[in-house]
């Protein structure tokens, strides 16, 4: 089940391939996992993945196919989203712990933490409900799959595999300009969007030169990771506010200028990363793409 297209297969056969694969593990992540959290977690990993290859295909299939693709695990993700949102924040609360901190820093976390931990058992405690949910979700995908048998695809399409990713390159080029300013936080997670599509569509193109893909890799994974730690911190920090009544004021404020140093020391360690990512120009990048992948997947 690799997400990569083979070297020996059509591209019209490896794209339903991995989409039939994908839906598949996603339907076995919310099935067969014990812990709902993290069977939600992997499902929508593999929409985003779904998502990453209905973006790449957008020129070939059209718009009307790559709308109806895309924006039913997005809205599929989207439903699912409150079972595992709770996590996300309880583990940003780890991210602040690993650094060393006052006593009154570590109080003010442990209080934080336990008021997390609470709402996530209220949210378990409502087992039914997620069950109904999670059992619409995995009929829903079962009845999707006729999707990808129904795509219609050409071997031969280069130019429209190159506009997809000039576009989907230009975009996380211009989030990357945008974080050499002031960024907002929606700045910052759209930019995380496009680095996360880029990088799927590089694991689906990678074995057009293994060795290219690869160094992309070494700078893609821990820019992804920080920009994914970045908005989880951002989430907690607005979250701090609506526990305002729980939380006294002194641990708001501690926790604030925690988070407010930390997302300090990311929004720089992304600028280092994404220079490196976005060294190219979109013109440049496109280029290379196109000598990369003619002659070898197509």
């Amino acid at each position: 089940m690799a997400y990569y297209l083979e070297r020996q297969e059509r591209f019209s056969e490896g794209i339903q391939r991995i989409g039939l694969e994908q839906n598949k593990m996603a339907i076995d992540g919310l099935a067969n996992d014990d812990d709902p959290h993290g069977g939600v977690h992997k499902a929508r990993k593999h929409f985003k993945k779904l998502r990453a290859l209905y973006r790449l295909i957008r020129d070939e299939v059209g718009p009307e196919v790559y709308r109806q693709g895309n924006t039913f695990y997005r809205d599929l993700g989207r439903r699912l989203a409150s079972l595992r949102d709770i996590t996300s924040l309880i583990e940003a609360v780890a991210l602040l712990q690993k650094r060393p901190g006052t006593i009154a820093e570590n109080e003010a976390c442990y209080l934080l933490l336990a008021l997390l931990e609470k709402e996530r058992q209220a949210i378990l405690q409502t087992h039914t409900a997620e069950d109904s949910l999670l059992e619409q979700a995995i009929l829903q995908l079962q009845e999707n799959r006729h999707r990808f048998l129904q795509l219609s695809l050409r071997d031969d399409c280069l130019p429209e595999i190159i506009a997809a990713l000039r576009r989907i390159y230009r975009r996380g080029y211009n989030g990357y300009q945008h974080a050499l300013g002031t960024p907002s936080v929606e700045d910052m997670h759209e930019w995380r969007k496009r680095v996360k599509y880029l990088w799927y569509q590089y694991r689906l193109l990678k074995q057009a030169s293994p060795r290219v893909f690869r160094a992309y890799k070494k700078i893609a994974n821990p820019l992804s990771d920080i920009l994914g730690d970045y908005h989880d911190l951002a989430l907690l920090d607005e979250k701090i506010e609506e526990q305002s009544r729980q939380l006294p004021e002194e641990a708001r404020q501690l926790l604030h200028e925690l988070i407010g140093a930390h997302l300090g020391r990311l929004l720089e360690e992304s600028r280092r990363l994404g220079a490196i990512f976005y060294a190219e120009t979109p013109e440049a990048f496109i280029r290379r793409m196109q000598s990369t992948l003619k002659g070898n997947l197509f």
